[in-house]
């Protein structure tokens, strides 16, 4: 397989401390955040999940408007000031360098750059991808140095994956896909991840691509007269998270202050899910999804 996880999402804001503010206020244990070394950018966010499929939210926020036009270019910006919610997602992989040269051969643009931080210590390799079905997404890859494995067992060390709130694992992103035959070719074929399921209703088709233990659903639509024919492709600012018990987790938004929808059966048999409002979580959907 071309990647091994879904590392992370971007949700570019003009302030990422101020993004942030929500998922402490839920009870998730922020990390510290990071400046970006020539790149005009900071983050925080939070982890979730284990060693093998850890993922995080990241909250990038922009701190020099020039730096950060020059190393990510005016969609980052225009995300950022607009409010739009998440406009990327990061796949993890251990050889990025092979991973690149696979991509430019099937014709995609794949410049990869350096990120370090703001005393000069490399964090990573990151390559954009641009190309057909990877724009609508924000397609990047990306390869830690040191390890993800050596990363995240310092996360744990820190206590940056427990919370007070009991979010589980990433359970799956959401993709509008209009051309839903050429993205789930796109992603199996160039990708080389496996289509783990498929389930349809009057107005959509939901194909699912397995990308470690999570998901990433292409939404098609399931008539020309569906209201997804006409949407845009694009990355759904929503993440759905798996949690052990809906009920207790709602119980606990509520007593946080926050404002979830009741519990209800959820689109894929055997699940029930509720949703925290993207107004009360910077522009995300936070779903809670239960496997019953």
């Amino acid at each position: 397989m071309l990647v091994d996880a879904i590392d992370h999402v971007i949700l570019p804001v003009t302030d990422a401390h101020a993004a942030a503010e929500p998922f402490a206020r839920l009870g998730l244990n922020l990390f510290p955040g990071t400046r970006h070394q020539d790149a005009g950018t900071e983050n925080r966010g939070f982890f979730v999940g284990d060693a093998a499929n850890g993922f995080y939210v990241e909250a990038l926020g922009i701190t020099d408007r020039a730096a950060a036009l020059r190393a990510h270019g005016e969609p980052l910006l225009a995300a950022a000031d607009a409010g739009r919610g998440l406009s990327g997602v990061v796949l993890r992989t251990g050889d990025l360098a092979a991973a690149a040269t696979r991509l430019k051969a099937h014709g995609l643009d794949c410049q990869v750059r350096e990120v370090r931080g703001a005393d000069g210590t490399k964090i990573c390799d990151l390559a954009t991808v641009r190309g057909a079905h990877a724009n609508a997404v924000g397609l990047r890859l990306i390869q830690y140095f040191p390890s993800h494995e050596e990363r995240w067992a310092r996360r744990e060390s820190a206590g940056l994956t427990a919370h007070a709130f009991p979010l589980k694992r990433l359970d799956h992103l959401a993709v509008i896909a209009p051309d839903l035959e050429g993205d789930t070719r796109f992603w199996r074929e160039v990708m080389e991840a496996p289509l783990a399921g498929e389930v349809s209703s009057p107005a959509m088709r939901i194909r699912q691509i397995g990308i470690g233990d999570a998901m990433l659903e292409l939404l098609g639509p399931a008539s020309p007269d569906s209201p997804l024919a006409s949407r845009p492709p694009g990355l759904v600012s929503v993440i759905a998270f798996e949690v052990a018990d809906l009920d207790a987790a709602l119980t606990e938004a509520r007593r946080r202050g926050f404002n979830p929808s009741p519990a209800e059966p959820g689109v894929l048999p055997g699940t029930r899910r509720a949703v925290i409002q993207p107004a009360e979580f910077s522009g995300i959907t936070l779903q809670l999804l239960q496997y019953v």
